[in-house]
């Protein structure tokens, strides 16, 4: 992913998606970014370097009379990189986490497939509506258009700990799509002369 702008329908695919809100509208939050080289691009505050981004984005219309304005936060990479800049741009604004999510896109693997698979998992549990899985706090969503969607939503009034939820996240990602590795690729043969 080397530009962030532009994904258009799929923006948050491959992205941890946080959704927050906080007592200060986006005009305000706007100036506060400015320093922080973000960018504003079509209503929402970008900071991009290396193929990484990192992206907040308002909840449509925000009035003057609100308590409490809606945000979305993108971005992928590390974990620990996401969680700096979230501290950095949305630290300060008393944010409340309502939900953590993550889409994985498998090409060639429908609903149905992600379905079987899952129910031969002893540690997913199917919920009540096809499709929809649980693993600890995280709900796995099988969709039609070869998505799995990874989610943990805000229960009652418990807070959260962002990193732990971030983690628990990853590691159903890390557990559903591994990463390859493969040990002898950078295998080099010496010889001592």
């Amino acid at each position: 992913m080397k530009d962030c702008s532009n994904y258009g329908e799929k923006k948050g695919l491959g992205m941890f998606k946080l959704t927050c809100f906080s007592p200060v509208p986006a005009k305000e939050i706007g100036n506060l970014l400015k320093g922080f080289r973000f960018k504003h691009i079509a209503n929402e505050f970008v900071w991009e370097v290396d193929g990484h981004c990192f992206r907040i984005v308002p909840f449509g219309t925000q009035g003057n009379s609100q308590t409490q304005y809606g945000y979305r936060v993108y971005f992928n990479g590390s974990i620990d990189g996401g969680l700096y800049l979230f501290e950095l741009s949305m630290g300060c604004l008393n944010p409340t986490i309502n939900a953590v999510e993550y889409d994985l896109i498998f090409k060639g693997k429908k609903q149905e497939d992600w379905i079987k698979d899952l129910l031969k998992r002893p540690s997913y549990t199917p919920q009540q509506v096809r499709g929809i899985f649980s693993k600890g706090n995280v709900n796995v969503i099988c969709l039609p258009n070869q998505i799995v969607n990874l989610q943990i939503r805000k229960k009652h009034s418990k807070a959260f700990k962002l990193i732990e939820l971030l983690k628990e996240v990853e590691n159903i990602k890390e557990e559903l799509k591994p990463v390859k590795y493969d040990l002898f690729s950078a295998y080099e043969e010496v010889v001592a002369i």
